[in-house]
């Protein structure tokens, strides 16, 4: 077994967005130093030519026998020849989020996977507290069997003692409301946000990213072409993630949208040179809502 400090010279990270499948092929058949194994990491795999994604599929039909590749991708049609490469290997898994219906029962799994009980409304109360982010809900978890100790069973009042202090807003949350130009719930869940440390830039950051998102969903309707998977496909999200989109771009028109991404493109140049970037930025949340 490698010892931990030899993580740094047998690990190698590509981004399918720009990677060359050569350099990812080359890492892979490095020798580890002072290690049994290497770990290469290609993340957004989706996103690799289809040169590059067959160079890859060449290698896995032999791959080195002492490096780990490990390939991440948001969603990869299971017919490709990458997938079935990967499958044919063994290796292929394939991870979804819960529908937000099916939180509080996955709340109750990660207990029991604790060895701790959890009745369904103490579950709910955790959920409805974090929001729908596994791994927060996960923290809280580990925090909440900490705080009870030997006790089997978890009470109501033990997620009220331990989530009450430590939840923390979902950026997701910020963004579903943003997009439903609630002003009020966007202002109240970006002030939560920054009180959690988020950056103001990358609030920014991911609510343009809604935008440009709201753009596209927007053509597409305009075309007539406005079905979920379409949109879903044309943003590069899975469905569960964009299931808003649709109902939330018709809730503006072309010309609006296209002026509060100028919009945002203004105040991220004031957010550079303001004393007070924050104001800036709900300043632009106002005019979406509005």
């Amino acid at each position: 077994m490698a010892e931990a400090a030899d993580i740094d010279f047998n690990l190698d990270s590509f981004d399918g967005d720009n990677a060359r499948a050569s350099d990812v092929v080359g890492a892979c058949n490095t020798l580890p130093f002072a290690s049994e194994r290497r770990l290469v990491i290609v993340k957004n795999v989706e996103k690799m030519s289809k040169d590059a994604q067959e160079e890859m599929v060449a290698y896995i039909a032999d791959p080195s026998p002492t490096t780990v590749l490990v390939m991440v991708a948001a969603k990869l049609a299971k017919n490709t020849r990458l997938f079935k490469a990967v499958d044919r290997q063994g290796g292929a898994s394939e991870y979804s989020a819960p529908r937000k219906s099916e939180y509080p029962g996955e709340v109750q799994r990660l207990f029991a996977d604790k060895g701790k009980q959890i009745p369904l409304r103490a579950a709910e109360l955790l959920v409805n507290a974090v929001g729908y982010d596994l791994r927060r809900l996960s923290v809280e978890v580990e925090k909440t069997v900490a705080y009870v100790g030997g006790k089997a069973r978890i009470t109501i009042e033990d997620i009220e003692e331990v989530a009450s202090t430590t939840a923390e807003t979902s950026v997701f949350e910020y963004l579903e409301a943003l997009g439903n130009r609630d002003c009020r719930t966007s202002l109240r869940l970006l002030a939560g946000l920054i009180a959690d440390g988020e950056s103001v830039h990358g609030i920014h950051a991911m609510s343009i990213r809604l935008i440009r998102d709201l753009i596209t969903a927007r053509a597409m309707i305009d075309r007539g072409q406005g079905s979920l998977p379409g949109i879903a496909r044309a943003v590069g999200r899975p469905d569960w993630q964009v299931k808003q989109l649709p109902r939330q771009a018709q809730g503006f028109t072309a010309d609006q949208l296209a002026d509060i991404l100028r919009a945002a493109a203004s105040a991220e140049a004031e957010m550079k040179t303001s004393r007070d970037s924050r104001l800036v930025l709900e300043l632009w949340v106002v005019k979406v809502c509005a």
